[in-house]
């Protein structure tokens, strides 16, 4: 993950078209939530993004590549199938992360 990109990172990519790739393929993805996580301790942030998948994709869980529509790569992404959307069309993958919060310098 890139220096810095946190939740408002990936906000501004909301309902936006990413890249998803593995070897041998690639599928474009659709980021559709950003959501706030529970952190493992005081120390970090949590957050997941949820991406759709185009209908008739259900891929397994895996470390993918993920490209931001602005081209930056984000490599060995772990995707979990968290299930279809509330209305049945795409099936959804999600990604949790917990990063170190920053020390205050004094």
């Amino acid at each position: 993950m890139s220096a810095g990109a946190d939740q408002a990172y990936f906000l501004q990519y909301l309902d936006q078209p990413w890249q998803l790739d593995w070897e041998g393929g690639g599928v474009p993805v659709t980021l559709v939530e950003v959501n706030t996580g529970v952190p493992m301790n005081a120390r970090y942030t949590c957050f997941d993004l949820v991406f759709a998948q185009p209908a008739g994709y259900q891929l397994p869980q895996h470390s993918y590549t993920l490209k931001t529509p602005s081209g930056e790569q984000l490599t060995d992404v772990l995707l979990s199938p968290i299930g279809p959307e509330e209305e049945g069309d795409r099936h959804l993958l999600q990604a949790v992360f917990h990063v170190r919060t920053p020390v205050p310098t004094p």
